[in-house]
Order: structure tokens, then C-alpha cells, then sequence
């Protein structure tokens, strides 16, 4: 593929190729079978693009992936580039790129955004970019994703809270006559709508592409309905797209979420919106979300307390063993489908951070870290998301010393005084404070401390993390994760993981843990807490 890929270089006058993880939607998990990127290097995360030069293949990948890309990958062939937290990808992209070249991208798998972050990065350097209608992995790699036949289908009122009608009349009173307010984003698309479609594993959004106007939104598709989805709605073949925008004056749309080519059709009309209507509606979850979160998360935690037993219990377990386990239970509980692919690693292999490929060979044995890491999509489609680490047995002074850290790294983010100003930088703050003074220096902490959830399992806003994003304000019902860890290669890794949300107890912003697993009373050192976290402790394991 390499070569393959050097010789569209020359035939085309290229210097670089950027080869990319997802599709034309900008899809978080695009799967492999429809992924260029795994094609020319073998890694299979959910994020990380390629840079193809003429002499040297770069794997990017962020602290989630150092060790399965170092695994994954034909370093003869290919360098990993391990992003660390404060780096990022355009940066680190734009020093692999030698000077003067001529970069090829794929115009419908390139967002507006990142296309003019590196124009703009790239002319320092005297390069240009070249957007290419077409992805040249498919000139020798077919990339098409599966299709397992499921309609879309639209969720009942009780679980979403506002029909789509509603959410329609809300965004149209902001649109005037011949404005048309463009969405590519599934996940919005989804949320609006109310629809659901388990076509493509790990996602319950189906693909289309939407035009609202005052009197009506079009979406653009070519999944099949077992529903109408509104009065204020129409569906159209997605071929139909390219017109439907010529019937609006002006198009409004957001740079972060539309890829470049799709943006070229709209370019003469094209008004960029202030902000992600939809996006910001969709991250405040109302009373009946809230609740139906709390069902699938009963069900969650029932998967989770029986793979624990089974950790305990059963000899000769492998860890396909239990990651089929866990699915199995999943499916068992409701679910129609698991959130993401769960991640299952036991002993030295619990130090990469998203091991996603559990082994059929490899068995849990006395003194073992096993890290479960899972989710599952229930009736309305919306993610659910939790991690816990058990020690199979006896549990060494060390991993009690790391495991107890972990969880006072989330004791005390979960349990920090909410004001009207806080951030989910202020809670990944607490968390990193903890980690530095433990003493655990050669244990890593290369993920931010949480995401927001929602129908994909990563949802902005909020994010809890130490960048840029971070430092958006928490606000009430919003949805997301608190998942501190600490790995280090050849030992293993903890992660404890829950997804809270933010609501008002007796007049005041208070954080409130969906999930109620317990932590494994063996793995905890208590001569390292404090009186009140032995205090948050006690009432967590109670179920308070």
C-alpha cells in the first residue's frame, strides 16, 4: 500500500499525502473496513491520522495509543509520532512536512476548520495544499463500511423529552425567509431528529446530511425510515444535496463540523455561524434524558458486577473470554448494541490505555489488574460509559498504593464544590494535583480527566481535560465522564471511571454519579486517605 501510495505521489506531483481515520461525515469511529489510515498502517484506534512523505510514513497518535500503535504498526516502514498532552496534531503535522512541498488531503475528510489551520501553518513553510476529490487509499483498497440492513427509527417521546417538531420551530425562529441553516454533524442530526439507526457498530446515528429552513428541514439521506419524523420535515435521496443548496441565499453553517468540499458547494453563500446551535442544545440533557440515563446505567452497572464476579470466580478465564462475556451480558440487559468496543485488558496489558483487541490466549491470573472498560446503546440510543479495574485475588502494596490513588484522584474531583465558574479544567486540575504528589512519577496520566456523553460516548461540550476546550463553564444537566488513571508499561494501569452529571441539590450545582459500582475493597490502601476521603469513601460504597 505504501508504494502503492509513493507512486500516486509522483504521478501526481505530490510531496505528502495526509491519510485519514474517518469518512466524509467526520466520524469519530469510522470502522476499519472503511478506514483508510488502517489500511496503510495497521493501527487500529479510533483517532490518529498518516502522513505519507516520500521517504518516511508518520503515525500520529495521543497518549491514549502510544503503546498499541507502537504494537500495531511496521516501524521498518513507519514512524509513531506520540503526541503529548499540550501538543497538538497540527503542530507536530506541520514539522514532519519538508518545506516547499505540495500536500495532498481529501477534501470531504478534512473539516473547514483543520483545512485552514494548516493552509495557513503550512504557507510559513512555503508549502501548499492540493484538496483531492477523491481518497487515493481507494484506488487500491476498497473502503466501504457494513451494512447489517437496520432502518432508522425514531425514539419515544418519554426518553427524548421534546419532539423533533420542537427542536425544528426553535431553530427556524433564528432563520429568516431564504436562509438555511447546514448540518453534517450525525450526532446532531440524530439529537434534532430523534431518529436512531444501529447500522454501523458503536454509533446509533444514521448518515445524512441536513438543511433547515423556515418552514422546514430536508435531510439528505440514503438509510431507509420506518418513520416519518416530523410535519416540519421532508427526506431526500443525499444525491439530491448538491441542489437543495441552491435554493438558499445564504447558507449557514459551522466550520468545525463540515468538511471542505462539502463547504466549496456553498462558498458564494456560505455565512459561518457564532456558534453550534444544535450542538449547545443537545449537551444540556432535560428530565426525561436525565432519567432514562439512569435506567441504562442500572442495566451498565449490572454488566459490570457480574464481569467482576466472574474475574473472581472462574478459572482458565481469557481476556476474549470475558470481553465476550460483557457483550453478551450487555445484550442480555437491553442493549441493542455496545457504545464503543470494549476495551479488556488484564496484567502488563492494562497499561495501554485503549486496548481494544482482548486475546484469546492471554488469562487472568491470580494478581492480575483486569481493566473493563464498556458501554452500551439501550432504546434511546444513548451511550453509556464506565471503567473499573479489579485485581483477580490478592492485591500487591503496589497496585493498592496506584488503585488507591486513582480513586482518590476522582473522590476529589467528583466531590469539589461546583460554582457557577467552574470548568472541567478546574476538575482535571484536582485530579493531576493528586497524581503529582503520590510519588507515583513513573506511572502516566496521558488522557484528559473526562468527556461529555451523550448519543456518541464523546461528547463537546463539556470536556474535562486540561486543554483549550477545558475551560468551558459546567453547566446544569450536562452529562459527562470522570475517569482518572495512572499506567505504566510492564506493570498494568487503573482507570476508575463513572458518568456524573451536574444538577442543583437544595439550591446549589452538585455533582451526581449515574453509576453506583463499588470499588474493589482489596485493592484499597486506607492508610493513604484522609478522614474525609475515607468519609466520601464509606458513602460511596453504600450506595449513597
Amino acid at each position: 500500500m505504501i508504494d502503492k501510495l509513493r507512486e500516486f505521489l509522483k504521478d501526481n506531483s505530490l510531496d505528502c499525502l495526509l491519510v485519514n481515520t474517518t469518512d466524509e461525515f467526520l466520524v469519530e469511529y469510522n470502522e476499519l473496513c472503511n478506514c483508510a489510515r488502517y489500511c496503510v498502517t495497521g493501527f487500529s484506534g479510533s483517532t490518529g491520522d498518516v502522513l505519507v512523505t516520500k521517504e518516511r510514513v508518520y503515525q500520529f497518535a495521543d497518549g491514549r495509543y502510544h503503546e498499541q500503535a507502537d504494537a500495531e504498526v511496521d516501524h521498518e516502514t513507519t514512524d509513531v509520532v506520540k503526541l503529548q498532552l499540550g501538543q497538538t496534531f497540527l503542530n507536530e503535522l506541520v514539522e514532519k512536512i519538508p518545506t516547499e512541498s505540495l500536500v495532498g488531503v481529501v477534501s470531504d475528510k478534512i473539516s473547514l476548520n483543520f483545512y485552514k489551520a494548516l493552509k495557513f501553518a503550512l504557507n510559513k513553510k512555503h508549502c501548499k495544499i492540493k484538496p483531492l476529490d477523491f481518497d487515493p487509499v481507494g484506488l487500491f483498497k476498497e473502503l466501504k463500511p457494513s451494512d447489517n440492513g437496520q432502518t432508522v427509527k425514531q425514539i419515544d417521546l418519554s426518553i427524548a423529552g421534546v419532539s423533533a417538531d420542537e427542536k425544528f420551530k426553535k431553530l427556524a425562529k433564528k432563520l429568516k425567509n431564504n436562509e438555511a441553516y447546514l448540518d453534517t454533524h450525525l450526532e446532531n442530526i440524530a439529537y434534532f431528529t430523534n431518529c436512531r439507526q444501529y447500522k454501523t457498530p458503536f454509533s446509533s446515528t444514521f448518515k445524512a446530511k441536513m438543511l433547515v429552513r423556515k418552514q422546514k428541514a430536508q435531510i439528505y439521506t440514503n438509510e431507509k425510515f420506518d418513520t416519518t419524523i416530523g410535519k416540519h420535515f421532508e427526506i431526500l435521496p443525499l444525491k439530491d444535496f448538491p441542489n437543495g443548496l441552491k435554493n438558499a441565499n445564504k447558507v449557514i453553517f459551522n466550520p468545525a463540523t463540515i468538511n471542505y468540499r462539502d463547504f466549496t458547494l456553498i462558498k458564494s453563500k456560505a455565512q459561518e455561524s457564532p456558534k453550534d446551535f444544535i450542538k449547545e442544545a443537545k449537551a444540556i440533557k432535560n428530565s426525561a434524558e436525565i432519567e432514562h440515563f439512569k435506567k441504562n446505567f442500572e442495566r451498565t452497572d449490572n454488566v459490570v458486577n457480574k464481569a467482576f464476579m466472574l474475574t473472581q470466580t472462574r478459572k482458565d478465564l481469557t481476556e476474549l473470554d470475558l470481553s465476550d462475556a460483557v457483550e453478551k451480558e450487555y445484550l442480555a440487559q437491553g442493549a441493542n448494541q455496545l457504545s464503543f468496543k470494549t476495551i479488556l485488558a488484564a496484567g502488563a496489558n492494562s497499561s495501554i490505555i485503549h486496548y481494544s483487541h482482548p486475546s484469546n490466549i492471554v488469562k487472568i491470573k491470580d494478581g492480575d489488574f483486569v481493566l473493563l472498560d464498556c458501554g452500551g446503546h439501550f432504546e434511546g440510543g444513548y451511550s453509556t460509559d464506565i471503567t473499573r479495574t479489579f485485581v483477580k485475588g490478592k492485591a500487591t502494596a503496589l497496585q493498592k498504593k496506584v488503585y488507591t490513588t486513582v480513586m482518590k484522584m476522582f473522590l476529589n474531583a467528583y466531590h469539589h464544590r461546583i460554582t457557577p465558574r467552574t470548568t472541567g479544567f478546574t476538575l482535571d486540575k484536582i485530579a493531576r494535583k493528586i497524581h503529582a504528589q503520590s510519588g507515583l512519577k513513573d506511572f502516566n496520566f496521558n488522557h484528559g480527566l473526562g468527556h461529555g456523553v451523550g448519543i456518541n460516548v464523546h461528547e463537546n461540550p463539556p470536556t474535562i481535560s486540561c486543554g483549550p476546550s477545558g475551560k468551558r463553564i459546567l453547566k446544569e444537566n450536562m452529562v459527562f465522564t470522570i475517569e482518572p488513571g495512572l499506567y505504566k508499561a510492564g506493570f498494568g494501569g487503573v482507570r476508575l471511571e463513572n458518568t456524573v452529571y451536574l444538577t442543583k441539590v437544595n439550591g446549589e450545582l452538585k455533582i451526581q454519579s449515574f453509576s453506583h459500582v463499588p470499588f474493589q475493597e482489596e485493592a484499597i490502601d486506607y492508610s493513604i486517605l484522609n478522614e474525609q476521603e475515607k468519609k466520601w469513601l464509606k458513602d460511596w460504597q453504600a450506595g449513597k
